[in-house]
């Protein structure tokens, strides 16, 4: 059997490494309140219109990719799409 001194000890001298110190030095945490928070700054309706035009841009090519692409499947005879029943039942 082992005697215990020499694990409490082995334990005791890495018990500064295992544990964790969160606060640097010692010092203590400031508690953070909603005062901390960053305020918004600028016209709102200036950055929002910004982002939409780009947001629409992106919008309308995507639309455009998509139509030129089902175009080309459809005419390229890689896809059906069934507008019309069939002309004959073979």
């Amino acid at each position: 059997m082992l005697p215990i001194r020499p694990i409490a000890n082995l334990a005791l001298r890495n018990a500064a490494f295992i544990s964790r110190g969160y606060q640097a030095g010692g010092q203590h945490h400031q508690i953070t309140t909603v005062n901390d928070l960053p305020t918004p700054e600028g016209d709102f309706f200036e950055h929002h219109n910004k982002k939409q035009t780009k947001y629409n841009a992106t919008l309308a090519a995507g639309i455009l990719i998509f139509g030129i692409t089902l175009t080309i499947a459809k005419e390229s005879g890689l896809i059906y799409l069934n507008f019309y029943p069939p002309k004959s039942i073979d």
